[in-house]
């Protein structure tokens, strides 16, 4: 029985410890837009042009990377010569090699000084394709040297699977399926109307959200949803929102046009 009290105590230490960095640690947000179009033509400097649109934009990276501004130490590594820097992280690993595991595999290696965390960008919520990775990858080669790699380039990873499984198995691995779904539908779907309130001020297990738009942005919207304990309303615990969701599954469920839909409807919120 000790034990398992010391076992609890510990585990609620962590989480406090985390939830402590995490709000401590100033982040940017950007929203993301539509997917950037790629084309199988593109040369590398082309594809780079475009993975620098995915970086700023659905790729989310600048919520927490900086690129060649150390003034502000954000979560994660500033970018700034990556390019030159990406061949000589890992022994062993050229820079394509070490720039490919870093986006599909992004806690195998952790850059000292800094802590793991970041989010599998090939999955819900952010859910870059194969080719926008590579995309990515081209544009920082060229932050600080010369991109190389086109959409022919094979990286040693792939998500390809995911586009063929049956429907079945895409549900048996807890993809979304079907058409998407609008916000309204959304915020009935994966059970939001469960914590949070959208038609009164009334509060429940979390805030309302009955005026949300009026005190938030989109960014600020979509960054409350993909990261909860970035910044935290007063009166509610850190860690809850974050860890229902997850154990819910939804980041592995929602599509990126749900949650753009969700983030649009919560702005449309507006009081009153």
């Amino acid at each position: 029985m000790k034990t398992g009290l010391k076992i609890f105590a510990f585990a609620i230490l962590v989480s406090l410890f985390y939830s402590y960095v995490g709000q401590t640690v100033p982040q940017k947000i950007t929203y993301p837009p539509e997917s950037a179009e790629l084309g199988a033509d593109m040369s590398a400097t082309e594809l780079a042009a475009a993975g620098e649109e995915i970086v700023g934009g659905k790729g989310t990276c600048l919520g927490c990377h900086t690129i060649g501004s150390h003034s502000e130490s954000l979560r994660f590594p500033d970018l700034g010569g990556i390019g030159a820097a990406a061949a000589t992280r890992v022994e062993g690993q050229d820079d394509v090699t070490y720039l490919a595991e870093s986006l599909y595999e992004p806690n195998k290696f952790i850059v000292e000084g800094f802590l793991g965390g970041m989010p599998v960008i090939n999955k819900p919520p952010i859910g870059l394709s194969d080719d926008e990775i590579k995309a990515v990858i081209a544009y920082l080669q060229s932050l600080g040297g010369t991109p190389t790699v086109t959409l022919a380039t094979d990286l040693g990873y792939t998500t390809a699977e995911q586009a063929t499984a049956s429907p079945a198995q895409a549900a048996a691995s807890g993809a979304s399926t079907g058409p998407a779904l609008d916000g309204p539908g959304v915020f009935a779907a994966y059970g939001c109307a469960a914590c949070h309130n959208i038609l009164t001020a009334d509060r429940g297990v979390g805030p309302s959200l009955h005026d949300t738009g009026s005190r938030m942005t989109k960014p600020e919207i979509y960054e409350a949803i993909v990261d909860p304990d970035a910044i935290v309303a007063e009166g509610y615990p850190a860690g809850v929102m974050g860890a229902t969701l997850s154990a819910s599954g939804f980041y592995q469920k929602v599509s990126t046009e749900e949650l753009k839909a969700l983030v649009d409807y919560l702005a449309d919120q507006k009081g009153g």
